[in-house]
């Protein structure tokens, strides 16, 4: 199952996106993201982003974002936070 990110990601949007990726770890389910749909994405969600990307390398879980709107490269860019690739 594929989470697509919302088109605005604020903060907060940042609680529900933690738990939605929690649930995809406790479940042992791949994480694969849509990020198509960005419009608009703050620290925190990309703080969330990153911190899933960790999780799932430390636990041995498929991490994959693909798709990745203009908005969301440019954010995790600006922010220097490695959200995109498999740790």
């Amino acid at each position: 199952m594929t989470l697509a990110l919302s088109s605005r990601l604020d903060t907060g949007a940042a609680g529900p996106l933690r738990q939605s990726l929690k649930k995809l770890v406790e479940e042992r389910a791949p994480l694969a993201i849509d990020g198509s749909a960005v419009e608009q994405i703050g620290q925190a969600c990309l703080q969330v982003l990153y911190a899933a990307r960790a999780t799932a390398a430390e636990q041995g879980l498929s991490y994959q974002l693909a798709n990745p709107s203009e908005p969301l490269v440019e954010a995790a860019s600006l922010a220097a936070l490695a959200v995109f690739d498999p740790a």
